[in-house]
């Protein structure tokens, strides 16, 4: 659950959720004000969920609101182990087929795929379905709705 988002004047919004364990969990994502106070998301999450680039928020104190959904489809990928510079060239190598790109934080415990959504689901699907026969201890989910 979304519990706090603030946007701030360098071209970012915090997004802040609730894991059921309780734990808090800050994301900062890179977006653009729009006037109104929206903000185009210009990156994909890895951790809160419904929302992909492209897409156009409304931030409130309780959460955020998609008011026009972009483009784009988001899919969060987790790996343990890590993913490794093979997994990650895989990866980029399959959604680049499909129009799409992928981020990691240093770490690479998890990856944001941003992929059109005119892709389609069943592309994902196949794409990540082979991931798992290449890449050890994957998990991935779409991260919008």
């Amino acid at each position: 659950m979304t519990e706090a988002n603030d946007a701030d004047q360098y071209g970012h919004v915090r997004l802040t959720v609730t894991e059921p364990d309780g734990q808090l969990i800050t994301e900062v994502l890179p977006a653009r004000a729009l006037p109104g106070g929206l903000a185009e998301l210009l990156g994909s999450p890895g951790l809160v969920m419904g929302a992909a680039a492209g897409d156009v928020l409304v931030l409130q104190a309780s959460g955020f609101q998609v008011v026009r959904r972009g483009p784009n489809d988001c899919v969060q990928v987790y790996a343990d182990p890590p993913l490794d510079d093979h997994a990650m060239a895989w990866l980029a190598k399959a959604f680049e087929a499909a129009g799409g790109y992928v981020e990691a934080p240093p770490q690479r415990q998890f990856a944001v795929v941003t992929v059109p959504s005119a892709a389609g689901r069943e592309q994902v699907e196949a794409i990540m379905a082979e991931a798992g026969t290449q890449i050890p201890g994957l998990e991935w989910q779409f991260g919008t709705a």
